[in-house]
This record gives C-alpha cells, structure tokens and sequence, in this order.
C-alpha cells in the first residue's frame, strides 16, 4: 500500500512539473519535488504506523470483550447452579431438622388385661375383667431439659387406672396421668415438676406405695457415683384458706458393690403430711384404713364427717441385695416404716421377700414371694397398693407372684394375695385375691 501511494505520488509531481512547464518558464526544482516526496512517505509511513497501532488495539479490545462474554456467561451458569444447590442444601436441611427432631421424641404405652377374684371371708367371691391403658411419650427439648406426657384409662382413682368391663360396654374415661419436666442442672442432678413418677427409691416389690400412684409437685434428686437421694414438695389438696394439705421429705442412699456383680443398696427416708389432720375433704372421706375421727366443725356437708385422727411424720429405712444364682438374677428386699404421730401405738409397718429371676427377653420368667404388716396408722393411706389388703392400712400377709415373657415386651403375670383384714382393729377377716394379667408394652 505504501509504494502505490507513493508512486502515485511521484506521478502527480511529475504531472504538475510537466503542467507547470507548459505555463510558467520556471518552477520547482527536482530537489524540491524530492524533499516534498519525502515528506509526504514519512507522513504516509506515520498514518501506517498508526493504523497497524489502532488494528491491534481493537484485536485487544475484541478479545477483551470476547473473553468478558465468556465469563459473565460462564459466571451466570455458575450462579444458576449455586442456585439450585442452595435450594438443594435447604430443603435437606430442613430434612434433617425434621429428622433430629423426629429422633428426639420417643413414645410409650402399654395394655393390660387383667382377670381378677377377690374373696373376702363372710361376702360372696366378686370376679371381675378389667382393662388398664396407657399411652405417652417423652420428649428432649434441649440436651439438658426433657419433658413426659401420659394418659391413661381412669379419671377418679388416684391409685388405680385400671377400668371394669361394664357399664353394656360403656365408653371409659382417659385422664391425665403423667405430665412433667426434667431439668438436669448440674452433673447427676435435676428438678423435675410436674404430675410425675415417684421420685425417690423403693425396695424391691414392697407394697407401701402404689405403683400407680403419680405424686404431683416439684421435687429434686441426685446420683453420683454409689450415692443418691432426693427432696420433695407434693401437693395433696389446695384451699382459698392457705393451709393447704400437701406432704413433703427426703431420701438418701448408696448402692454398695459386694463382690463380683453383686450390690447393696441401702437408704432411708422421712416425710411428713402437711395439714391432713382434722380434714374432712380428703380423699372423699375415706382413710384407707387409717383411724378417722367425726367432725362437724367446719361442717364438711351430709354423710362427709370424717377426718383423719393422726398426722403422719413417718421415717424408713430399706434395703435391696441384688446378685446371680448362676445366670438367674436374684433380689432380696427388706422394708420399715414408722409413724411417729401416731399415739395409739399402731404406727408400725414392714415387709420382705425376694424375686428370682427376670421375665423381660423371650421364654424367661421369674417367681417372687412377700410378707407385708401395716398397723392402722403407721402408712399414710392415700399412698398404699390399692390391691394388698383391699387397699387399706391395719393388714398383713402374703403375697405370691410368678411371671413368664413367652417374647419380649410381652408377659403373662399371676398373683395372688392371701392377707387378713382389720388386724388391729375390729373382727379380723380372711381376704383372697387373685390376678390373671396379660401384659403388652410398645
């Protein structure tokens, strides 16, 4: 491109030269045409120069530009992908909180059906069907606070859910059985409030408390190591007068290692019963057993005159030695009970027995054998078994059980009862009871 620009040039010179001859005797000379020429190819040469600049400036800018295109599509399918992925990652979050929480709730119940004779000597043998339901779960709120809720069959007796075949198959009530929390404030310590199981240790299969019985208040107990304990506060029944009847004690034990695979457990206990004395509105006029007293002031209404003659500060001392008979476990318990209120000199109870074997995996049972005395007013009533002695303190004798799990979670439960009756107070009376159970937990 440059030699035909500068040839055409040279030929426009040579042109006007020839032209300027023609017209002019005189004109530029040769020397002056060639230093114009020279000129005019070092401005050419420049306009070259700047045009091969420009050409790969906008080569640079071009790929530039083609590489910003690639990148921003590349990053827009990148951020359409991250898209997803997060969508991904959330919705298999929210999965797996579901599922933690999931894991974090256990439910419980259990049926029994239960046949049963009661004889009582002078009174015609009463044998009855009966039916005892319970359904529940616990639930872990944080690692260190748990809460339990539980129905059950029953809605009036305190002491029993179980509930009669009757009514032309009536429909039976549910009530509130268990509903409470667990606080694990410390190390081996918690509180729990609420309806709750009871809170401290029993011995063995005694019979001083019913196991049906959820006491309802705030209570606080502690196991560290061999040791434990407790102390609680439990409401009986509140009044506008605040003298409000509860009871309330404490607990403390060890569990001593003897030997090899063996243990000692040894505890004692003391509570007391905060105004029952005089009261004509516990437990719908009725002792239990317990010596009662009339009273008409303050009037308690027509046929609700009764009121407990005694308070119950009452101290325990148990024991427990659980060890093996080769693979057969083995538990022998011992139970003592005073009340030191009672100024009538009924105020002793006591039990014993063992239980041999464990029916809890397939094809295992166990068979256990108790003797049980409770004076008139050595227990406080509302809390004894409701099945030992019709339910009633001022009795004693034995009791027989045997036990088979034909599989797990399932057993078939015989006891029988051979007690007497008014041991302490009025015409003592034989008393035979008999209980058949299927058992069923899930």
């Amino acid at each position: 491109m440059k030699q035909a620009v500068f040839g055409a040039a040279i030929a426009a010179a040579l042109s006007f030269s020839v032209a300027a001859g023609a017209a002019a005797p005189k004109g530029p000379s040769l020397d002056e045409v060639l230093a114009r020429l020279n000129a005019l190819e070092q401005r050419v040469t420049e306009v070259e120069a700047r045009n091969t600049q420009l050409e790969t400036e906008n080569a640079a800018l071009k790929a530039t530009n083609e590489r910003a295109e690639a990148t921003q599509d590349y990053l827009k399918a990148q951020t359409k992908e991250l898209r997803a992925t997060s969508a991904s990652l959330l919705n298999d979050t929210s999965k797996v909180k579901g599922a933690d929480w999931a894991t974090r709730i256990k439910f419980k119940g259990d049926l029994r059906y239960r046949n049963e004779g009661i004889k009582t000597e002078g009174v015609d043998t009463r044998v009855r069907d009966r039916i005892r339901a319970r359904v529940g779960f616990d639930a872990l709120v944080t690692d260190n606070l748990s809460v339990a809720v539980q129905v059950a069959t029953g809605a009036d007796d305190p002491r029993s859910p179980n509930q009669t075949l009757t009514g032309q198959s009536s429909r039976k009530p549910f009530g509130l059985d268990q509903a409470y929390f667990d606080w694990r404030f410390a190390q081996g310590f918690k509180l729990t409030g609420g309806k709750m199981k009871y809170p401290y240790v029993r011995a063995g299969n005694s019979l001083f408390y019913d196991g049906d019985y959820n006491p309802e208040g705030l209570a606080v107990s502690f196991e560290r190591g061999m040791w434990f304990g407790s102390a609680y506060n439990f409401w009986l029944t509140e009044r506008s007068t605040r003298a409000e009847s509860s009871l309330y004690g404490a607990q403390l034990g060890a569990r001593i290692p003897v030997g090899s695979g063996s243990n000692l457990m040894l505890a004692g206990g003391y509570f007391d019963t905060g105004a029952s004395q005089g009261r004509c509105d516990l437990f719908g006029n009725s002792g239990n057993g317990n010596t009662t007293i009339p009273i008409t002031t303050p009037p308690c209404g027509v046929g609700n005159n009764q009121s407990l003659a005694y308070d119950f500060n009452i101290a325990e001392v148990l024991t427990e030695f659980n060890t093996t008979v080769g693979s057969w476990p083995l538990m022998i318990f011992a139970d003592y009970a005073n009340n030191s209120q009672a100024d009538n000199g009924l105020d002793t109870a006591y039990s014993a027995g063992f239980l041999f074997g464990k029916a809890s995996n397939a094809r295992t049972w166990e068979f256990g054998y108790m003797y049980q005395s409770v004076q008139k007013d050595a227990l406080f009533g509302q809390l004894v078994d409701s099945d030992f002695a019709d339910g009633r303190t001022d009795g004693d004798g034995s009791v027989f059980r045997l036990a088979y799990a034909p599989v797990k979670n399932w057993t078939i439960n015989g006891t029988y009862f051979m007690n007497t009756l008014n041991r302490d107070v009025g015409t003592q009376l034989d008393y035979g009871r008999w209980q058949l159970d299927f058992n069923a937990k899930f």
